[in-house]
């Protein structure tokens, strides 16, 4: 599950197979008449913009196009604006071979 946070926005991503397996949990303890788990949150990672990920990995605004455009990385749309996450980014960098 990851969670991102853009502007006031939050959003929520989770594997099919991890909702599943929460609503059967769920539905389990409800019929033994345990309480729901809460699940654990974990640690959202700040996306940044395209500036700044043009700061962030030291590379051209044509790289970074060029490298979501190749699929090496993945950008988040919100608003009209684009956002990248940082480890995405280091990890394409390191795809890159830079």
């Amino acid at each position: 599950m990851e969670i991102a946070e853009l502007d006031r926005n939050t959003i929520l991503l989770v594997k099919a197979e991890d909702l599943d397996r929460f609503a059967e949990d769920i539905a389990s303890r409800i019929i033994a008449g345990q309480p729901a788990p809460q699940p654990a949150r974990p640690q959202a990672e700040k996306p940044i913009s395209q500036p700044e990920a043009v700061r962030f990995l030291g590379k051209s605004r044509q790289t970074l196009i060029s490298w979501r455009r190749k699929g090496l990385i993945k950008a988040y749309q919100l608003g009209g604006r684009i956002y990248y996450k940082p480890s995405e980014l280091l990890a394409a960098l390191e795809t890159a071979g830079q």
